[in-house]
């Protein structure tokens, strides 16, 4: 008994890459999600601020005023832009929200019997989480001018007619208790989201873009691994003395890895449209493109992996690490608005950054293919970059067998 513990102890510890590798994982997860959910730096640690987007059509003393209190709220950078310019940037995905304030703003905060301001909070339904902040924290500010012009024009003038001669102190407790009862019956702001139709689910969307491509990684490193047990197998040394040229060997994994892949992501795919409604018709051609490439990408990635390691143990430690990295940060375990800033900024390093992002343009924000042009040439420089590195590795693999 004592000699198997020592034999498997041996070979635990024998391979030094690996180990470094096994213990490199946990550490590795610790410090992504400490950043990633802001437990690191203590009291210096701050939130992503919500960039919030603003057009002042009325151009009233009440609407600069509005805009200058929204700009002094800690967590809210405010961007002066065009009406159609900023609905545009949300429509795209740049920006989550757009506070549009109408003409006839500062004359119907006086006016008590008007329902609804002119004014307008434009959104992303799929930042629900930031957008109920921003209203609450609009509505709040709308909510206290309102009561204030109304109890000031209104007490004012009663107190002038009714009762003259009242002294200051007894007005302003009075304007007090009309400034409070009129900011809980403040006028309504319209809330319009115009990103995602009625029956889009973003939570499916992110379920199914995130998942799949990060499952996809680890399927296509297994495939890539694979070549690392026939090299240890002896079967890899057998096919470089048969007539086969070399690179052919990486060529069929390269393309087995990519068969399997575009088939794995049209289930996933299909699945989500059969039993949770994914519209596939949105936009086919944006569809098809992005699961070619996704897959063909994420083939590359796993031939690569095959061709650093020197053994099965140190692919399948290095391939979870880097796997669990790239999706950690591109946005498939963690939604990215929920990340530091930072953090939300190295995502474009990961592969699953690129693919889900393309992804919700097409089933969240409704984009034609001309919308996806910068996710497309982004996966076919990393696709051509991971073959261009696992070709090269793998000539070095070649000449230390033979």
């Amino acid at each position: 008994m004592w000699k198997i513990a020592n034999k498997d102890l041996y070979l635990f510890f024998s391979d030094k890459k690996a180990l470094f590798l096994s213990l490199l994982l946990p550490i590795g997860l610790i410090t992504l999600f400490a950043f990633a959910f802001g437990g690191v730096g203590g009291e210096e640690y701050e939130p992503s601020p919500v960039l919030l987007q603003y057009t002042d059509e009325d151009q009233s003393a009440s609407s600069i005023s509005l805009i200058a209190s929204l700009d002094s709220i800690p967590g809210i950078k405010l961007l002066e832009v065009e009406n159609a310019a900023g609905k545009d940037k949300i429509i795209k995905g740049d920006r989550i929200a757009q506070v549009v304030i109408s003409k006839g703003f500062e004359n119907a905060l006086k006016d008590a019997q008007n329902p609804e301001l002119p004014m307008e909070l434009r959104f992303d339904q799929s930042r629900a989480m930031e957008v109920s902040i921003l209203q609450n924290l609009l509505a709040g500010r709308v909510a206290a001018m309102e009561g204030q012009f109304r109890a000031d024009d209104g007490v004012e003038s009663i107190v002038a007619k009714t009762f003259p001669g009242m002294p200051k102190a007894m007005i302003d407790s009075i304007k007090q208790q009309v400034q409070n009862n009129e900011t809980e019956n403040s006028s309504s702001i319209v809330m319009s989201s115009i990103v995602g139709e009625e029956e889009a689910n973003w939570g499916l969307i992110q379920a199914i873009a995130g998942t799949a491509i990060m499952m996809l990684l680890f399927s296509v490193s297994a495939i890539g691994a694979s070549i690392i047990e026939e090299k240890e197998q002896g079967v890899l040394k057998r096919l470089l003395q048969s007539p086969i040229p070399p690179f052919s060997i990486l060529g069929g994994k390269l393309i087995a890895a990519c068969a399997i892949s575009i088939f794995q992501l049209t289930i996933m795919f299909v699945f989500a449209w059969v039993a949770f409604g994914l519209d596939l018709m949105i936009n086919p051609a944006g569809t098809i493109i992005m699961i070619l490439l996704t897959a063909i990408c994420c083939a590359a990635f796993g031939v690569l992996l095959a061709s650093v390691v020197t053994s099965k143990r140190q692919a399948d430690s290095l391939g979870t690490i880097i796997i669990l990295f790239m999706s950690g940060i591109g946005g498939s375990m963690i939604p990215l608005y929920i990340m530091p800033a930072f953090m939300s900024k190295i995502a474009v390093v990961s592969v699953n950054y690129w693919s889900i992002q393309g992804f919700y343009d097409i089933f969240w924000r409704g984009l034609g293919v001309s919308a996806l042009w910068d996710n497309i040439l982004v996966l076919i420089f990393y696709t051509a970059a991971l073959l261009g590195l696992a070709f090269f590795f793998f000539r070095k693999n070649i000449m230390r067998i033979e």
